[in-house]
């Protein structure tokens, strides 16, 4: 009877079976599909607080009120970033922040600020319509916690016009194109950009993507369809269409996705200096996707600032 075969040991841990010659052989991975968007069977990124288009009507009102918060949003920056500055680190010293306070404020009025905050710069226009009405006094309340009657005052005059109707001429600043670094200016072009993607860019991506996709439970929100839209064109240059590596279509896009980073977080330094390749980045984009009358509405009001 032939001796059965033994494995072999390693000797400087003989409990230990060396298996060397029997390694199973990997699967080999298939290759990424760079020829199209990313297979998803849902792009949840793109999908997580889905627009379902207000009527007509509606719409346009809210995108007015929007408009008027990003207005209103900038009123209490400066006034907050004093604050913080000057009386920050000492509540966080002291086991009572709220002493530091002008009018105490519970902690549900600042999260309504944030809520108004995160719609009107999300372009979350389902909400502000639901909700304007009882979310926007909390920016009264907040500049009156930190001593700023002035500007809780015309935030509260702003909000009585609202709530009677009155949405037009609210917004109003003056500023002039000087060699260096104003906040009038700055605060100004500010509030142009935010007007030209909310009115122009973001309802035409978000158009486009539905159509591309094929899925009609997309965001409006230009953070997260520009970033979606930056992650497919790693893999695919073309993701507009034949010849975008040439063109450049990339480096537009990200240019775009900067803008509004700026304009949500106070990139003023550099958008008040680079306006102009931003809102151009609108423009190329609007052309990409077959909305010319729409790219030829931005590029008259670039051209109206240089006449400035």
């Amino acid at each position: 009877m032939p001796k059965s075969k033994k494995l072999a040991v390693n000797k400087a841990n003989p409990t230990k079976v060396q298996t060397n010659n029997f390694k199973k052989r990997k699967t080999p991975k298939k290759a990424l599909n760079t020829q199209g968007f990313v297979q998803s069977p849902k792009p949840l990124a793109i999908s997580k607080i889905p627009y379902f288009e207000l009527a007509n009507p509606v719409e346009k009102t809210t995108m007015k009120i929007s408009y008027i918060q990003f207005k209103i949003k900038q009123l209490v920056l400066l006034p907050l970033h004093h604050f913080l500055t000057f009386y920050g680190l000492s509540i966080k010293r002291t086991a009572d922040p709220v002493g530091f306070l002008h009018r105490p404020l519970r902690s549900n009025e600042v999260d309504k600020a944030i809520y108004v905050r995160n719609n009107t710069d999300h372009f979350n226009l389902t909400n502000i319509d639901l909700s304007w009405q009882t979310q926007l006094p909390a920016y009264v309340l907040l500049c009156q916690s930190i001593n700023e009657s002035a500007v809780a005052a015309e935030i509260q005059h702003i909000i009585n016009q609202m709530v009677s109707g009155c949405l037009d001429n609210i917004v109003r600043f003056s500023f002039a194109f000087t060699a260096g670094y104003t906040l009038e200016k700055a605060f100004a072009l500010s509030q142009i950009v935010y007007g030209v993607l909310l009115e122009f860019l973001a309802k035409e991506i978000w158009t486009f993507l539905k159509a591309k996709l094929g899925i009609t439970n997309i965001t409006l929100d230009l953070y997260a369809n520009l970033k979606y839209i930056n992650d497919q064109m790693i893999l695919n240059p073309d993701f507009f269409g034949p010849g975008g590596g040439s063109r450049g279509d990339a480096r537009t896009v990200q240019t775009a996705y900067d803008t509004r980073m700026d304009n949500a977080h106070g990139g003023y330094n550099r958008s008040s200096t680079a306006w102009q390749p931003q809102l151009e980045s609108a423009v190329q984009i609007l052309k990409l996707i077959n909305k010319h009358e729409v790219a030829l509405k931005v590029q008259i009001i670039i051209v109206k600032l240089f006449e400035r």
